[in-house]
């Protein structure tokens, strides 16, 4: 009897450690924010830079290459609009710039990396 009760010590030691070891490692995990839009013109043109973002990306998926095809359809804001600032000839890469004349000075750049705002000149 008294080898079970060693064998049982050692495995509630064991569960114990490993829950210590999961707890700690979970406080170092990133945290996902949820995205979130301001209200107003800002937060319109911000959700659009956006939805240009992932129209982007899919045509790219569908298509091995990023074209501006697929933008087509985009419903823009009032006042917004797209301009194609660069394009690799061989559809690998592109920076657009999404605008409103609602948003004076500001802007977001799209690229396959992302979406990101910057003052607009």
């Amino acid at each position: 009897m008294r080898h079970v009760d060693i064998r049982l010590a050692r495995r509630v030691a064991l569960a114990f450690a490993a829950a210590a070891v999961a707890l700690a490692l979970a406080g170092c995990a990133p945290q996902v924010q949820p995205l979130t839009f301001q209200n107003g013109p800002a937060g319109q043109l911000h959700r659009t830079a956006e939805i240009v973002y992932h129209r982007m990306a899919i045509g790219y998926l569908e298509t091995g290459r990023y074209t501006t095809n697929v933008l087509v359809d985009v419903k823009l804001p009032a006042g917004a609009k797209w301009t194609l600032l660069d394009y690799a000839r061989d559809g690998s890469s592109y920076r657009l710039r999404v605008t409103s004349t609602q948003v004076p000075g500001t802007a977001w750049d799209v690229s396959p990396g992302g979406v990101q705002r910057v003052t607009a000149p």
